[in-house]
């Protein structure tokens, strides 16, 4: 059975849909690793603090500080999560919502399977990406501080519209027996009894 053709507008909001989707899950997706490497350093530097404020019990100031630091560190990390979270569902709805206007055939089926992939290429991608921030530079700080988010959202668009572009192809359907015709309108044109 021989495959459809992606339509322009199909390719064009699958390609809006990676750029857009994916820009915003990768910032969701930065984010839990900052949330799982600051729920590390709550347990390391709460149990830490707890130890040292024991001994410095008689600073009443330094013990308040030494208490205090794990209690704000896992304030940030829970917020850090939420809006984590946020981003992600946000990148997952605009795409989904993208394709099903594009007519993608089976929108949230592209959006799942090209978020997968992505949440796999974008832990080393998020290396090359403050590799390349760095190489630009002539400073180590200057380069990953300050371009690497823009290096970040550039390359994110540029994967993401690949992925979301190959997947969306991946799931054409079949190609209608009416030359010219996308599958979308001949199975609509097979199925309508006045026809």
């Amino acid at each position: 059975m021989q495959k459809a053709q992606l339509s322009s507008a199909q390719r064009g909001h699958s390609l809006v849909a990676g750029a857009v989707g994916h820009v915003l899950f990768s910032i969701g997706w930065l984010l839990v690793g900052f949330v799982v490497l600051g729920g590390g350093l709550t347990l390391i530097i709460g149990g830490s603090s707890r130890g040292l404020s024991g001994r410095f019990s008689d600073i009443p100031a330094l013990n308040e500080f030494l208490s205090r630091t794990g209690d704000i560190i896992g304030v940030l990390v829970i917020v850090a999560a939420i809006v984590a979270l946020i981003f992600i569902t946000l990148g997952a709805i605009a795409s989904g919502v993208i394709l099903k206007r594009g007519a993608v055939r089976k929108p949230w089926k592209v959006t799942f399977q090209s978020l997968g992939i992505v949440a796999l290429l974008d832990v080393p991608l998020f290396v090359v990406y403050l590799s390349i921030a760095a190489g630009v530079t002539d400073t180590t700080v200057t380069g990953p501080v300050f371009l690497g988010p823009v290096v970040g959202i550039l390359g994110s668009a540029v994967v993401g519209a690949l992925v979301w572009w190959w997947m969306a192809w991946f799931r054409r359907g079949s190609a209608s027996t009416f030359a010219g015709v996308t599958a979308t309108a001949s199975a609509t044109a097979i199925s309508d009894p006045q026809n």
